[in-house]
């Protein structure tokens, strides 16, 4: 696991009530930061996109064992 997704994961559990609301908020950060982390590392942009959401969606679907509740949370964020 990378950094960027132990710091996902550890905010995820900093407080297991957030709404789903708070949820993609959190995970639309934490894509934008991996973003961020694979384009300074050289990688162009649309594989740095493509592996930000993975990693987020990776540590996301972990820790949410609803898939309803998952589905939710990422339908809000590509959304906006």
């Amino acid at each position: 696991m990378t950094r960027e997704q132990e710091a996902f994961l550890s905010e995820l559990k900093s407080n297991e009530k957030f709404t789903v609301e708070q949820f993609a908020a959190l995970y639309k950060k934490h894509i934008a930061l991996a973003i961020a982390h694979e384009e300074s590392k050289g990688v162009p942009i649309h594989q740095a996109k493509a592996m930000g959401n993975y990693y987020a969606v990776t540590v996301l679907s972990k820790f949410i064992d609803s898939e309803n509740k998952l589905a939710r949370i990422i339908a809000i964020e590509e959304s906006k």
